[in-house]
């Protein structure tokens, strides 16, 4: 998914969208099996920007387990909205201010268990650099999602970021990820696709593509069909919120290469060569 140029607007209307909602619903179920597997007790989010929707909220689930999270970006007035919205959920995060391509991420040495982004590598040109700052800091396990190359909608959506003055960044590639971080003494534990509704990864909100085709989004627990943001499902207002976006997680679980195809992103998980998890 590419990134939004008015990412502002998130902050003042926090509608996300299906889309939005969905892939970030997806992604606790792999925290949940890195937290059982791996016994993660904090967790780095570096760089913390990239999806679209509102910035800053994808470790939530994390903090909401009791486990201390700490998340970087390199603007300063959207960390101070990120606060803002991480207060309207009554959850605690401790933000950094880490400017891209920062040479020397601002932490300890092996100071989290788990380091970790989503679709948030694409301003980063100096890709080396920021492995080898990650590693460091990491000591039981590195995850990373990046955007699916083998997509077939990928070339629009590397199109549409090239219009928004966004060029996809070639070297944002699984292969030379692997290959770098293998150097740096990091086992591929698991490799694999993500995010793999029954809607097309296109760039559009997932409410329109519906209403294309002819399907009225239904109510949400609070009567309202024109809003849908997964700060409600955390703050209690609409608890059911899992239950329902799960419905549409029947091609998650699909064959390689359906998912190949299909899927909107790719993802990595690493854990150290000594590891023996």
């Amino acid at each position: 998914m590419a990134i939004s140029t008015t990412w502002g607007d998130y902050f003042k209307n926090h509608h996300e969208g299906l889309g939005s909602t969905y892939e970030r619903f997806i992604l606790h179920g792999y925290f949940e099996d890195m937290k059982n597997k791996y016994g993660i007790e904090n967790v780095l989010e570096t760089p913390s920007f990239g999806m679209t929707g509102v910035s800053g909220i994808n470790s939530l689930w994390w903090v909401a387990k009791k486990i201390p999270v700490t998340i970087t970006d390199f603007d300063e007035e959207r960390i101070h909205k990120i606060k803002d919205v991480w207060q309207e959920v009554a959850l605690a995060v401790h933000i950094e201010h880490c400017a891209i391509d920062n040479k020397v991420l601002p932490f300890d040495d092996k100071a989290f268990d788990l380091s970790w982004n989503f679709a948030a590598l694409w301003y980063i040109s100096k890709l080396d650099n920021f492995l080898r700052e990650l590693s460091r800091v990491s000591r039981k396990v590195i995850f990373i999602c990046i955007p699916n190359k083998s997509n077939v909608f990928c070339k629009m959506r590397m199109k549409d970021a090239k219009q928004e003055g966004i060029p996809y960044p070639e070297h944002i590639d699984a292969n030379k990820i692997k290959s770098f971080l293998k150097n740096l003494g990091w086992n591929l534990q698991k490799q694999g696709y993500l995010d793999t509704p029954w809607w097309p990864d296109i760039a559009m909100k997932k409410e329109e593509l519906l209403a294309k085709i002819g399907i009225k989004p239904k109510k949400d627990s609070l009567g309202q069909n024109d809003y849908l943001c997964i700060l409600d499902y955390f703050s209690g207002k609409n608890p059911q919120m899992e239950i329902e976006i799960m419905k549409h997680s029947w091609l998650e679980n699909s064959p390689y290469l359906i998912q190949k195809l299909w899927a909107h992103h790719q993802y990595l998980i690493f854990a150290p060569k000594e590891s023996k998890k």
